[in-house]
């Protein structure tokens, strides 16, 4: 196995810059227009269930794979029949999707505790780790205590917070990457 040359670790640390540069900003513009990001995450779940849907179609009709056609072709419908779900009942799909991301940033939260206990001593972002932990549990709590009479807007804002959140936690990692003994 070889080692990391300095080109790589540049490399790297572009990626995490770059990747928390776009998560700031998606992150400022659901919390800009939160109802409308709640529903434009909705939609474009149901487009790409509808189109993955279509595609394991196609895989279930005409792939070589015998034995798979059936399961292929089960999955096929449930995604195509969810995805036209999401886009035909906006509010409900809102709902469905915001216990399921409070859900989600509520796990987050337990992998980026376990992200930083393993940083720690290795790397000073650690704490800006733990920071994007402490905002998945709280974030995801928020959620989960003003169900559902917040879910139209709180998704949005929320789904916000978060990328905010995992944005600076991005580019601090990338920051203080060169003096991590080992990350």
């Amino acid at each position: 196995m070889s080692t990391p040359t300095s080109s790589d670790r540049t490399k790297g640390r572009l990626w995490y810059f770059s990747g928390g540069g776009l998560l700031a900003l998606i992150g400022i513009a659901s919390i800009g227009r939160p109802g409308l990001a709640s529903v434009a995450i909705e939609q474009f779940l149901g487009a790409f269930l509808i189109a993955s849907g279509v595609v394991l179609l196609f895989s279930a009709a005409f792939g070589k794979a015998e034995r798979h056609r059936i399961l292929d072709l089960a999955s096929s419908v449930l995604r195509i029949a969810v995805g036209v779900l999401l886009i035909a009942k906006v509010l409900a799909g809102v709902m469905s999707l915001t216990y399921i991301v409070a859900s989600l940033f509520i796990a987050e939260g337990v992998l980026g505790l376990i992200f930083a206990w393993n940083l720690y001593g290795k790397n000073p972002a650690w704490i800006w780790v733990l920071l994007n932990a402490v905002a998945g549990f709280v974030l995801g709590g928020m959620l989960m205590a003003n169900f559902p009479s917040d879910a139209a807007w709180a998704l949005g804002l929320l789904f916000g917070i978060n990328c905010l959140f995992l944005a600076s936690s991005l580019i601090m990692f990338a920051w203080h990457l060169p003096q991590a003994e080992r990350a």
